[in-house]
């Protein structure tokens, strides 16, 4: 499944909030190094409520507004 992330960084608060067509994820941390998209990633797979997905950006790597892929976990 493909779902549309858009992230913000160095925020005073983090948090994951859904909207009509995506979510919007807040991290604390700043866009350097991908520390930034590992955060949003960590925050989102928590709002998911299953560690065991595999959630990776399929793209905007470089972009606040992202695409990312959430597949089911493998036994």
């Amino acid at each position: 499944m493909h779902i549309k992330i858009s992230v913000r960084t160095d925020s005073k608060r983090e948090f994951v909030l859904e909207e009509k067509d995506g979510y919007v994820v807040a991290v604390s941390v700043p866009a350097e190094r991908g520390m930034a998209n590992d955060r949003a990633l960590e925050l989102l797979r928590r709002h998911l409520g299953d560690s065991k997905r595999v959630i990776k950006i399929e793209s905007g790597h470089h972009s606040p507004h992202k695409v990312v892929l959430v597949e089911d976990a493998v036994v």
